[in-house]
């Protein structure tokens, strides 16, 4: 009996974990957003320490090249921060914002 209820206070635990779990590998670009963007510019690019990101209009050409070389006070990152591949993927998350 104990191992039934167990069991079946486990499955909603479950269920939860594989969602969130399933969101985030739906989405790659909110993952490395969240790990390398998210600290100056706010969840979903809503702003904080640094400028608000979305509605995000730019190109990934202009959006590697503001990352590279920032003409702003941005500190620049590396290929070795974040990789073309990365940034590629923070920009389509960013444009998928409404």
């Amino acid at each position: 009996m104990a191992k039934r209820l167990a069991a079946a206070g486990a499955a909603p635990l479950i269920v939860a974990l594989a969602w969130t779990l399933g969101s985030a590998a739906a989405d790659p670009g909110q993952r490395v957003y969240d790990e390398k963007c998210s600290q100056c510019h706010g969840a979903e690019g809503r702003g904080g320490k640094g400028p608000r990101l979305v509605p995000f209009e730019w190109t990934y050409q202009q959006a590697l090249q503001q990352i590279r070389q920032p003409l702003c006070d941005m500190p620049p990152m590396p290929a070795s921060e974040v990789s073309d591949d990365e940034v590629a993927q923070i920009v389509g998350y960013l444009k998928a914002i409404k």
